[in-house]
């Protein structure tokens, strides 16, 4: 090959490339070690509002909202490093000051001699799935709420029951000593309902900001609404609790997670059996609390299991909605927690192991790339 046609070809690819950026749907920009822009195509121009003329040597921390913007120089270091970021989901500006959601790769660029020159990244919007996604989270917040109430409605009835069989005994008796017996018995149904109610209240006036919680205490008080429903499948509880300190965390959101995973617990034990939990310090990727919840149910199929967490995947048919645990996933992972899921069909070894790690420290309100 002579060095005018190796010289064409060059200029082939290099003109090639250039149109697939310009026709690209995603914004596709360029940028040097000091964060100024270097390249910018047609979709960055539609996605932010800014033209090639104004973003070209400008800082690319224009398009950053100003409360992220400490974390350029994080990013700017990963780069420096050689790292590659992707697909990471935040938050950036619009030159009307619109906020937005994007997901963004970010790749180091390299010159001919392999040195780390700058950074390509690629945005795409992803506002409007954002929109869908919070929609959906917010509808299984309603259902999941529809059903606690329903849950509450049942375990407060029975306590209810018992004190106007109370109150009639009392009434009808003749004896001064039964009667201080029985209006003692009917007050303290009367103070776990009043117990029941104060709990209720306490998770759904939570207005999103993350509380110190004893995830015990929570958990216990999460069982004790179940507890009915407990019974009527004769299903035991075994719970291993080991001290350990206050967690930081949305205390109405947890609830529901909870709420959700033991009913679903419930659910695949509808002939009785077994519902373990463990709570307990442990080092993940840093210091918090796991709990695992186990239970002895039918299991579910391994090709049933690696969708488990996909939105309107469910295996109850008509009586499940399909976001339920895609939703707990949601607000665990917004709490920089895990979730993960185990189970077995197999006679002799079938259930399911749900593990739930949250981390000690405060969630930060955004992250930057």
């Amino acid at each position: 090959m002579s060095p005018q046609s190796g010289k064409h070809e060059e200029d082939y690819s290099h003109s090639l490339l250039a149109a697939i950026v310009q026709s690209s749907d995603d914004a596709i920009i360029s940028k040097n070690l000091n964060g100024i822009v270097t390249s910018w195509n047609d979709a960055a121009g539609r996605m932010f509002g800014y033209t090639a003329e104004e973003m070209v040597g400008e800082s690319i921390v224009r398009l950053i909202p100003p409360d992220l913007r400490h974390e350029e120089e994080m990013i700017l270091t990963k780069l420096r490093s050689g790292e590659r970021i992707d697909h990471y989901e935040t938050t950036r500006i619009r030159k009307n000051g619109e906020r937005f959601e994007v997901a963004v790769t970010i790749s180091p660029v390299k010159d001919r001699t392999g040195q780390i020159v700058g950074a390509s990244k690629t945005a795409r919007d992803i506002s409007d799935r954002k929109k869908i996604e919070q929609t959906l989270i917010e509808s299984e917040k309603l259902a999941a709420t529809g059903r606690m109430a329903a849950t509450i409605a049942h375990e407060i009835n029975n306590p209810l029951d018992a004190v106007m069989n109370l109150v009639f005994l009392a009434r009808t008796s003749d004896s001064l000593k039964q009667v201080k017996g029985y209006l003692q018995t009917a007050e303290e149904e009367l103070e776990r309902v009043a117990h029941i109610v104060r709990q209720t209240l306490g998770y759904y006036r939570e207005t999103g900001a993350p509380v110190e919680v004893d995830v015990r205490e929570l958990t216990e008080d999460v069982l004790m609404v179940y507890q009915r429903k407990l019974r009527a499948y004769n299903i035991s509880v075994d719970c291993q609790f080991d001290h350990h300190r206050p967690i930081t965390v949305n205390k109405g959101e947890l609830v529901q997670v909870l709420s959700n995973v033991i009913a679903n617990s419930i659910d695949a034990m509808p002939e009785g059996g077994v519902l373990q939990v463990q709570i307990g310090e442990t080092k993940h990727s840093e210091e918090g609390i796991q709990i695992v919840i186990q239970d002895s149910g039918t299991g579910i199929p391994q090709e049933n299991l690696e969708r488990i967490f996909e939105p309107f995947f469910t295996t109850k048919g008509q009586l499940g909605t399909g976001i339920g645990l895609w939703v707990a996933k949601q607000l665990i992972e917004k709490q920089r927690g895990q979730i993960a899921i185990t189970s077995g069909t197999d006679t002799g070894n079938c259930g399911t192991t749900l593990v739930i790690f949250l981390p000690f420290a405060i969630p930060q309100s955004g992250t930057s790339v």
